[in-house]
């Protein structure tokens, strides 16, 4: 990690960000998800109100259209994720979270909070609040 305060800051942040996600994929194992399933169930479960469709998958988690239509037809497959046609649209398909979907991201909570606890722990408390803080207005100035 001493080599990553050097860097400039998008390749520090990708480092940052591959090292996570490597740790995330890995414990998510045991629960049979993938970081990428594993986000779409959390948005799933916290957009319960919303009518959440592919295009707006693929805005929340920065993808394209091909990658969240294979992404949630092996979750349809996994009985993670069910879609139905919209009510007002037949050509749109209503993506909903599934029992067993909710189960396992009960399970896998704990790993994520678990693996940010960790991966924050170098930090005092204000400075955790103040590191998402900011990542939140770079991603805010970027997205406009």
């Amino acid at each position: 990690m001493t080599g990553l305060v050097r860097k400039k800051f998008p390749p520090a942040l990708r480092a940052c960000w591959m090292t996570l996600n490597a740790a995330f994929k890995n414990r998510l194992q045991s629960v049979g998800l993938t970081p990428d399933q594993y986000s779409v169930l959390r948005w799933l479960n916290e957009l319960t109100k919303a009518s959440l469709c592919q295009k707006d998958l693929a805005n929340l988690m920065f993808t394209d259209a091909n990658n969240i239509a294979g992404l949630v037809k092996r979750m349809e497959g996994l009985n993670l994720i069910s879609r139905q046609f919209h009510p007002n649209d037949k050509r749109k398909k209503i993506i909903r979270i599934t029992n067993l979907g909710i189960d396992k991201l009960n399970k896998s909570r704990s790993i994520a909070n678990s693996l940010e606890n960790e991966f924050l722990s170098g930090l005092e408390n204000e400075d955790r609040k103040k590191i998402i803080r900011y990542l939140q207005k770079i991603c805010n100035f970027l997205h406009g």
